[in-house]
């Protein structure tokens, strides 16, 4: 559907906002990091994948712990915006990352990682039934025996989910990164129960000076899979994948399921067999 692939993109073509909106966003960085740590003391220095990894706000920090990471998207603005920042870093530490670009649903990699990664719920940027298995197959493909992977979801809390689709919400003015134009954001989103997906509308209105409305409102369009944990561990298990555990919050409380919002993010952890050659 036009609007679900306009989802998984349209938020992704201006790579120097992305990084700016989301500078904050580091509890996913630090807990990410520390399961590759733990992947490395369980099995020794490997490889890891960065599954839509974007603008490389997790590839750069696995690079400078020592790890040699591959970075997959399909955004060439977020890749070109990764290039340059590991273009930034030491030669010992280009050394280690290289960067491709691809689509989740068609994994364009065979064996050789210890550990995947997929980040700030890019799993739920795939909407279909068959784009899901495919990611997951392809996983189980790229994973060496006994290797990991680990992703979060957005929670599918009811509450949150089914509030009012024609109110605007997040109120906030703030200049551009590059071009330093005033804007104001809000946003909203709509529930689609047959697809189960969440329709996100992001919204961008320039601002003059005096901080009054100049130009057409800018809208981007992004677009979730809600997935509960019972379908996280049936997919997983289809595609080959051996769930371990699953989290509620990157402080690593449990994951609670109950739709009271008490859970902040859905983070799992699955492994590939290894007496499973699939």
């Amino acid at each position: 559907m036009q609007d679900e692939e306009a989802g998984a993109t349209e938020a992704f073509e201006d790579a120097a906002l992305y990084d700016w909106e989301y500078r904050r966003r580091r509890a996913d960085v630090r807990f990410y990091r520390l399961i590759a740590e733990e992947r490395r003391m369980d099995r020794g220095p490997g490889r890891v994948l960065d599954l839509a990894c974007g603008t490389g706000r997790l590839l750069i920090p696995l690079i400078r712990d020592g790890h040699r990471v591959l970075g997959l998207d399909r955004s060439a603005a977020m890749l070109a915006r990764a290039q340059a920042r590991l273009a930034r870093t030491g030669p010992v530490h280009r050394a280690r990352g290289s960067l491709l670009r691809g689509d989740l649903r068609a994994l364009p990699l065979r064996g050789g990682f210890h550990l995947a990664i997929c980040a700030f719920h890019s799993v739920a940027h795939l909407i279909d039934d068959a784009d899901l298995d495919a990611f997951f197959g392809g996983v189980f493909r790229a994973l060496l025996p006994g290797g990991w992977l680990a992703f979060d979801l957005l929670p599918p809390d009811p509450h949150w989910v089914n509030r009012d689709p024609e109110r605007r919400w997040g109120r906030t003015t703030f200049r551009h990164p590059a071009t330093r134009q005033h804007f104001v954001y809000t946003n909203n989103h709509r529930h689609d129960p047959a697809r189960r997906s969440l329709h996100i509308r992001l919204f961008y209105q320039p601002l003059d000076e005096a901080g009054r409305p100049a130009g057409d409102e800018i809208v981007r369009r992004l677009c979730h899979r809600l997935l509960s944990p019972e379908e996280v561990a049936q997919r997983l298990t289809r595609a080959g994948l051996e769930p371990l555990a699953r989290w509620g919050g990157f402080d690593g409380r449990p994951l609670e399921n109950q739709g009271d919002g008490q859970d902040d993010e859905h983070i799992y952890l699955a492994r590939r067999p290894r007496d499973n050659s699939r």
